[in-house]
């Protein structure tokens, strides 16, 4: 459901917490109420499509592709042309120490990471950004609960390529590690 808000229908809830979701039966289909739908964030196509690039960017591990997207996308930057590159340079190390794990399923540490290494090199990150990170750790964390074997990414690529598709974001390659 998250995934399909961000990737397919341009907006993520502002406010996405459990107590936001109510869960129930219906004809014996467990069914999702999304409540409280007054913070929610749209995405115009501009951030939608950087949105998309950075995400796919994270979970194809194009840790200098997702920087410079970050960073050119965000016109009013203090950072010098060495603060970028190390930046960038601490995604790629990031995404290389967690070589096991997927963006996705570990999104909450590597969001952690991601503000650390843009206080340190005067990086602004975008706010849809963030708010799609928070949504999807929370979305993690309740999916975790209650499916532990779910593997986020096999339902998260297909709808990231389909949006790549509809924003004409070239090149995509299917990762490797969903196979």
């Amino acid at each position: 459901m998250t995934m399909e808000m961000i990737f397919l229908h341009d907006f993520v809830h502002g406010d996405l917490h459990p107590g936001n979701i109510l869960v129930d039966k219906v004809d014996g289909k467990i069914r999702m109420n999304v409540l409280d739908g007054g913070l929610v964030l749209e995405l115009g196509e501009r951030e939608h499509k950087n949105l998309v690039g950075v995400l796919g960017a994270f979970i194809k591990r194009d840790g200098h592709g997702a920087g410079r997207l970050m960073v050119d996308n965000m016109a009013d930057n203090q950072s010098t042309e060495t603060d970028v590159k190390l930046f960038c340079e601490g995604l790629v190390s990031l995404i290389k120490r967690d070589e096991e794990n997927n963006f996705l399923e570990n999104v909450g540490d590597y969001l952690t990471e991601i503000c650390f290494l843009a206080c340190r090199h005067k990086i602004k990150l975008d706010a849809s950004f963030i708010n799609v990170a928070i949504a999807c750790e929370i979305m993690e964390g309740i999916a975790s609960a209650l499916y532990p074997e779910m593997m986020v990414q096999r339902i998260a690529i297909p709808m990231m390529a389909k949006a790549e598709l509809m924003h004409g974001i070239k090149q995509f390659k299917i990762p490797n590690f969903i196979n």
